[in-house]
């Protein structure tokens, strides 16, 4: 005789899921939580004492001497410029960039000097081509570039480019009454290429005295141009 008790067939296991509408919230949430982690990696403070990258420089030690002869030259840097370079706070320069003109700046030797564009800071560059004497020497020279305090140690320095090499002294120069009390020279040998950053120090001896800052350049090879831009004189 057939069994009449009802039979209860077993019930298939329940699954758990989310609707639609939940799974789209959490797409969103977790969208929204990756966004937050990239903005907040891009942000980041670099914390005190570091800096956020910058184009690498390395500036060649000058060497220095007093009044005299130029000081013996030294192999400069070779570390273009590689991107524009904003004068530095405490530029005693108003304009050092040639940014406006050249007011203040004068030819040395016969040079010729005029602005052209490719600076190293900003749009425009100094462009010194040597004159008609027979040492083909190129260069300007600053008078009355600050007025100094006695014992005090004054730095500056230039970006310069030769493109076909050569020579360049820098000097400081310090004049009172209008005579030279002192002066320090540094002198550089330039490979043809990009933009190098070349310094000159002096200490100075008579107050109120005036600084006379000169860049000044030889044997520039075929090219015969040296370029001059972001000049910076600061005290130390």
């Amino acid at each position: 005789m057939a069994d009449s008790a009802p039979r209860h067939l077993a019930e298939p296991p329940k699954r758990f899921g989310l609707s639609p509408l939940q799974r789209l919230f959490l797409v969103a949430l977790l969208s929204l939580a990756a966004i937050t982690a990239v903005i907040a990696l891009l942000t980041r403070d670099p914390g005190p004492g570091r800096r956020a990258a910058a184009p690498a420089t390395t500036r060649a030690q000058a060497t220095t001497g007093t009044s005299g002869p130029a000081a013996s030259a030294t192999t400069a840097s070779t570390a273009p410029a590689a991107r524009p370079i904003r004068p530095t706070p405490g530029n005693l320069l108003a304009d050092g960039d040639f940014e406006r003109d050249l007011a203040g700046w004068r030819p040395l030797a016969g040079s010729r000097a005029r602005r052209v564009e490719g600076g190293a800071s900003g749009r425009w560059a100094a462009a010194i081509a040597p004159g008609p004497s027979r040492d083909g020497q190129a260069g300007l020279v600053r008078r009355d570039a600050a007025t100094t305090r006695a014992g005090t140690t004054y730095e500056a320095s230039f970006w310069v480019r030769a493109p076909g090499g050569g020579q360049v002294v820098l000097a400081l120069r310090e004049l009172a009454g209008g005579r030279e009390v002192s002066a320090d020279r540094a002198g550089y040998t330039l490979d043809g290429g990009g933009w190098h950053q070349l310094a000159v120090e002096h200490l100075t001896r008579a107050p109120g005295s005036r600084l006379s800052l000169e860049v000044a350049g030889r044997d520039l090879g075929d090219d015969g141009r040296l370029l001059v831009d972001a000049v910076d004189l600061q005290t130390e």
